[in-house]
């Protein structure tokens, strides 16, 4: 009797003092040592999981009945991988079960019991084999990067990101999937002409090879400026080119590099400057100046004036337009020339009406975009109706 109080004494003040075997911050029980209980391992079909907590791994110890959790592996190092399911075991404490699974890192190989509520299934940071696909152009189709791919196929790697230009033709030989949280992404092999190489999300690119606008705008002036400096050689003609964008939903305006015709990004001139009689091109500008006064609200379509600019487009005739330059004067004419961005030396009392043509370019483009004297859109109509006949 004396024997066994004495040893109970001192088992009451070892666990005060903290003097007896503790069990380890992760073991189950709890204070009136009901026994912690797991079931026995269940072997599973291999299976790749992944990780949504960032909990412990643990080593499962059976002694006596007892059976105690110790950490063994800090789960926020091992986000960036798959985990191998092979086992499953039920551990019982304190009136309720937590499943726990055996895992196997596919990084590193490290084996330990991870909590089912810490997985989810599906594959993680790995990729299927390397396979050929037809090989075809790409462009990018909105941001993204380009990258290689590092390790095995069990634990692979995205690294060396770099930013997809839109100034490049990617050209695609491979395709292979890579799995992040389960999900399935298809990438492309791709290269450049100029050496750039590596792994790119099939969604960010787009089928088609870059075409460089700028640099086949550049080469088609340089044809038409040697093919206008050939026809102007003898200084006998003066040529202005501008080019307008097409018409919207024509098929010039869906043709495929369509952007290389934008407005005015192939105009060229030859001689451009150059002053010379105007012959009957000098009517454009008395339009334009009666459409100035209109906006004035000092010409009106009045029966006359109708009559008049008819005869002046259609017959070309004189009569009208001379009556127009008595009427407001050459001076005054020519100073609103001057001032809308056209040659302001057309009119002279003392010699033929001149001009060059790149004022013959500028005034036929207002007309043709219906800009400054032509903005009245019936007003412009109605001049374009008289110039088609």
């Amino acid at each position: 009797m004396k024997r066994q109080l004495i040893a109970g004494i001192i088992g009451i003040i070892g666990g005060l003092t903290g003097l007896s075997a503790p069990l380890t911050s992760q073991a189950v029980t709890n204070a009136s040592s009901e026994v912690t209980t797991r079931t026995a391992t269940v072997p599973l079909t291999p299976k790749p999981y992944y990780l949504v907590g960032t909990g412990q791994g643990y080593q499962l110890t059976d002694q006596d009945q007892h059976v105690q959790l110790t950490a063994t592996h800090d789960l926020k190092a091992s986000q960036k991988t798959t985990w191998m399911v092979t086992a499953q075991t039920d551990v019982m404490a304190a009136g309720s079960t937590t499943r726990y699974y055996q895992a196997t890192n596919a990084k590193d190989g490290v084996q330990t019991w991870i909590a089912a509520n810490q997985l989810t299934p599906g594959r993680h940071y790995q990729a299927d084999v390397i396979k050929a696909k037809q090989a075809k152009n790409y462009t990018k189709a909105k941001q993204g990067r380009l990258f290689q791919m590092t390790g095995t196929a069990t634990a692979m790697r995205l690294v060396k990101g770099r930013p997809l230009s839109a100034k490049q033709t990617y050209h695609a030989t491979k395709q292979r999937y890579f799995y992040r949280h389960g999900t399935k992404y298809l990438y492309f092999y791709v290269t450049t002409k100029k050496g750039v190489k590596g792994w790119v999300w099939h969604r960010y690119l787009k089928a088609g090879a870059y075409y460089d606008v700028v640099k086949q705008q550049a080469a088609i002036k340089k044809k038409l400026q040697t093919y206008l400096n050939g026809v102007t050689k003898h200084r006998t003609t003066a040529v202005s080119f501008y080019n307008l964008t097409p018409k919207k939903g024509s098929p010039a305006a869906k043709a495929q590099h369509a952007a290389v015709y934008r407005t005015g990004k192939l105009a060229v001139n030859a001689h451009g400057n150059q002053v010379t009689v105007s012959a009957s091109t000098y009517k454009l500008y008395i339009a334009a100046y009666l459409m100035h006064l209109k906006q004035q609200h000092q010409f009106s379509w009045t029966k006359a004036n109708t009559a008049g600019i008819q005869r002046m487009i259609v017959q070309s005739a004189n009569d009208y337009p001379v009556s127009i330059l008595r009427r407001y004067g050459r001076t005054n004419i020519n100073h609103w020339l001057a001032s809308q961005g056209y040659y302001g030396g057309v009119f002279s009392a003392n010699h033929d009406s001149v001009t060059t043509a790149n004022s013959l370019m500028r005034v036929l483009r207002d007309l043709a975009t219906g800009k400054r004297a032509f903005k009245n859109s019936a007003d412009r109509a109605r001049i374009l109706k008289l110039m088609g006949r």
